[in-house]
């Protein structure tokens, strides 16, 4: 799973090549509040060395020039954005090695921590891939951010297993004492308290027939950017067999959990559901090699449930896994014909940047699903620091407004990892944890319905 290679032939790599239409629309909706993060984070008992972990993070970039991309200059007129390769760095600790070292005393500065790295940035210019290692008291977080226009959640997870596998090789965990914020490379995380572009005030679109349904917002703080974050794991869900019917996924469960919630949720606050509408990213790589290679691979297909699909838990489950089977045996492209088209070289990338956004904008009500859910599935080769292979594993990918929410899931160990990331425009972190609460609670209710009862 460490082999980066795959998007592109490593021996014979371009010095440039066009985005495809998926990062190119990645690219235009990206905004300096709503940034276009990947983001992965590991627990790591005692202390690791930065200067190895720089080495590490260098040698896992130089063997695959795809993992070094970044965006190319080019025209005003240019009709593509184009990625060009970075020459691998020399020593850790230039600018072309992107590790960030800090430190943390309490859950509450991690938590801090995390919401500001949320809403920093990855200027695409200067590279798609930046790595935190965050020292605490007693143990090390590492937090591998990727720009979601070049690298999706399956390879992400392979970049940060090569980083693992060369620092083992190069050094081992250390266990001497706790790193100081200046310990290592230069670090630039916005301080604590930095101020961040203010929301621009938008007018409210008229509310369309048949939109799909929101999440109703509590405790929101509409002028604070960023993402908080509800992570937990639980026993990965082990429905019983009782007949030789469809038997659900994991992802089935999470999906018809979620569905559940929100409404739920919406009835609790006073607010009808119509139709609930969840995104899915399927990994469109071949089978043969699910982990190989960076970029943003994925295509998102969608489930739906209307009010009367949501009355029977047991129908919903049987509906919704119908749906996903039934999708992800359709050979589709990775985005709609819509928006392939605005995509397309047509027009100066910067007419097309301006038109994407306007049809985003008007098209929110319909275009914007309730909420997603990102599982990675069982990672077959964890990235691991100490080899041990059992260390945590959360992972989160952006949730633009209207949506809001999503949830990322990875299995490792035998516990599945679920992270609830949210924007703090639609709920506060106490309105968060009882979502959550909701939702595995929506979990272990569909894990206990006996499944596969029809034929």
């Amino acid at each position: 799973m460490t082999t980066l290679s795959g998007a592109l032939d490593v021996r014979a790599v371009p010095e440039s090549w066009p985005f495809a239409p998926i990062e190119e629309l990645d690219r235009y909706l990206e905004t300096d509040v709503e940034p276009s993060l990947v983001q992965l984070e590991t627990h790591v008992e005692g202390h690791l060395d930065p200067v190895a972990l720089a080495s590490a993070l260098a040698g896992a970039l130089a063997a695959d020039p795809a993992a070094r991309r970044h965006l190319a200059a080019t025209s005003r007129w240019s009709r593509r954005l184009r990625w060009q390769a970075a020459a691998p760095a020399i020593l850790p600790g230039t600018p072309a090695v992107p590790l960030a070292v800090t430190s943390w005393d309490s859950a509450a500065e991690l938590a801090a921590l995390r919401e500001r790295l949320s809403a920093w940035p990855i200027p695409l210019r200067d590279g798609a891939v930046r790595l935190i290692l965050a020292a605490g008291p007693e143990r090390d977080v590492v937090i591998l951010q990727t720009h979601h226009a070049a690298f999706d959640g399956i390879s992400s997870v392979t970049l940060l297993a090569a980083v693992c596998a060369a620092y083992r090789r190069r050094a081992g965990v250390t266990a001497g004492g706790r790193l100081e914020a200046d310990g290592g490379p230069p670090a630039a995380i916005p301080p604590a308290g930095q101020a961040r572009p203010a929301r621009r005030g938008r007018r409210r679109l008229p509310r369309i027939p048949g939109t799909v349904t929101r999440i109703a917002p509590q405790e929101r703080q509409p002028g604070r950017s960023g993402y908080g974050s509800v992570r937990l794991s639980v026993p990965v869900p082990q429905p019983v067999r009782r007949g030789p019917g469809p038997f659900p996924t994991v992802n089935d469960l999470l999906v018809t959990a979620l569905v559940l919630t929100v409404d739920r949720w919406n009835a609790a606050h006073g607010q009808r559901s119509g139709l609930i509408r969840i995104g899915i990213p399927v990994n469109d790589r071949d089978p043969r090699h699910r982990w190989a290679g960076p970029g943003n691979q994925t295509r998102l297909i969608r489930v739906t449930a209307s009010p009367s699909q949501r009355a029977d838990a047991a129908a919903l489950l049987a509906s919704v896994s119908a749906q996903a089977r039934t999708a992800r045996l359709q050979p589709r492209p990775g985005l709609d014909a819509a928006s392939r088209l605005l995509a397309a070289g047509w027009a100066p990338t910067a007419v097309k940047g301006r038109m994407v956004r306007l049809v985003q904008r008007l098209a929110a009500p319909v275009g914007t699903d309730t909420s997603v859910v990102s599982n990675l599935g069982v990672i077959p080769d964890p990235p691991s620091f100490s080899g041990g292979g059992q260390e945590p594993l959360w992972f989160s990918g952006p949730a633009r407004m209207p949506r809001g929410l999503g949830i990322g899931a990875a299995t490792v160990g035998g516990l599945l990892y679920l992270c609830v990331h949210y924007q703090h425009a639609l709920l506060g972190p106490q309105a968060a944890e009882r979502f959550t609460a909701m939702c595995c609670q929506a979990l272990d209710e569909l894990a206990s319905l006996p499944q596969g009862s029809q034929a």
